[in-house]
């Protein structure tokens, strides 16, 4: 359960133009700083920083912080406040393409944390997962309805599903309601940790040519994967009925149901198909 008690946030107010919405709650705050696993030794990058709630929550809890923000006016808020704090490097830059080797320490190991503005949620946690340099796990607050997408069940995955997947393990911490923000949105939100595999489920080199194949199959996620993979992948005639053969995946299932190995093997025996004529 999460604990409610709403402080009144310093600094600049939220621009709703830019759909800010600045946690002030204080129990969540204090469950996320206690969520994170940081190794021994290792640093604490926080995306969007904003008015530094949680980035004061990270330095009370003894964690080295290096703090992302990307609007000019909030970096100048957060730089005059943690002014005194030797623990604390804070960065002005855009976290959907920012370069993690180039600010991290070589060799010191690191975790994400952040309060995610909805609308780049998802293109944050495609450049924490898919960087270089990638951290330990990355524990992020984002819409709930995203959040039950980046941890559904087998059975019910969707792309994104398949895409956190490739990367990391996924679980749901828990929810947040509106009334944690400053403005509430209309939407609650939800806690999510990312545990970031060492080593991608699919191989590097074979990554964008995976992706792809999965994206063509899912345009079509609530058909029969038959009919998806007809529609969405060139095959010979009868292919789409001899790569499931080959694949040993019932042809009346859908994509939403296959998992990471199926979805590879599905890809290996289209290119069989396509190879033989």
């Amino acid at each position: 359960m999460v604990r409610t008690h709403t402080d009144r946030l310093p600094g600049p107010r939220p621009r709703k133009a830019l759909g800010q919405h600045f946690l002030r709650d204080s129990g969540v705050l204090a469950d996320i700083v206690h969520a994170l696993r940081v190794p021994e030794g290792g640093l604490v990058v926080e995306i969007g920083a904003g008015t530094g709630q949680l980035t004061a929550a990270l330095l009370e809890a003894g964690h080295d912080v290096l703090a992302i923000e990307i609007e000019p006016r909030l970096v100048g808020h957060l730089r005059n406040r943690f002014r005194k704090h030797e623990r604390l490097r804070i960065v002005e830059g855009d976290a959907r393409v920012v370069d993690f080797g180039a600010l991290v320490p070589p060799g010191r190991p690191f975790v994400v944390v952040g309060n995610l503005p909805y609308f780049a949620a998802n293109p944050i946690v495609r450049n924490v997962l898919e960087n270089a340099r990638r951290p330990a796990e990355a524990v992020v607050m984002v819409q709930r309805e995203v959040a039950r997408e980046m941890t559904a069940a087998p059975g019910e995955w969707s792309l994104h599903t398949v895409s956190i997947r490739v990367y990391a393990d996924s679980e749901l911490l828990f929810d947040v309601p509106p009334e944690a923000f400053e403005p509430p949105p209309a939407v609650w939100s939800s806690v999510v940790r990312l545990s970031v595999l060492p080593e991608p489920r699919v191989p590097e080199a074979e990554i964008p040519e995976f992706f792809d194949f999965v994206s063509r199959v899912f345009r079509n996620p609530r058909k029969q994967v038959h009919n998806s993979l007809a529609r969405g992948v060139w095959l010979p005639p009868g292919g789409a009925r001899q790569a499931l053969e080959r694949a040993e995946i019932d042809p009346m299932r859908r994509p939403e149901t296959l998992n990471l190995e199926e979805w590879q093997a599905l890809r290996r025996a289209c290119r069989e198909v396509v190879a033989v004529g």
